[in-house]
């Protein structure tokens, strides 16, 4: 409903800039539309893309944000359907940025727009070697 809310926002716009009169062709109108989409999608991606890397950086201060913050945050994310990922095993959706070993290690979490399933931010893990106590094989 968000992007559907903004993309009706942004057709009269659209028309307006196409020069489109009182009887627009089905082209010139599927052309609008189509214009109004695309901004309203590239809009979404710029401002999800600024909050997530603002929530991986007050997440990677350790113990630098109150939790006022971090409840708004997550909030914020939860209100725009973007996904924080911390979980390791979504591999895809993170960089592997250093170490050895066969467990992995979040450094950053990774951000997924629930609405169209792109990853806005990649998040960061580095390899470390499995706790003590555990052989290969096994899960901690």
């Amino acid at each position: 409903m968000t992007v559907i809310r903004g993309v009706t926002s942004r057709l009269p716009d659209a028309l307006k800039a196409a020069e489109i009169g009182d009887a627009p062709s089905s082209s010139a109108l599927a052309a609008a539309v189509r214009r109004a989409v695309l901004d309203e999608f590239r809009t979404r991606a710029q401002f999800t893309g600024r909050l997530a890397e603002i929530d991986a950086l007050l997440r990677s201060r350790a113990g630098g944000s109150s939790e006022a913050v971090e409840s708004a945050m997550s909030a914020h994310l939860r209100e725009l359907r973007l996904l924080r990922v911390t979980e390791p095993e979504e591999s895809d959706r993170f960089v592997v940025t250093e170490g050895e070993g066969d467990t992995f290690e979040l450094l950053s979490p990774a951000y997924v727009d629930e609405l169209t399933g792109k990853v806005v931010l990649a998040g960061q893990l580095r390899r470390v070697a499995a706790p003590a106590g555990v052989s290969e094989g096994e899960e901690a």
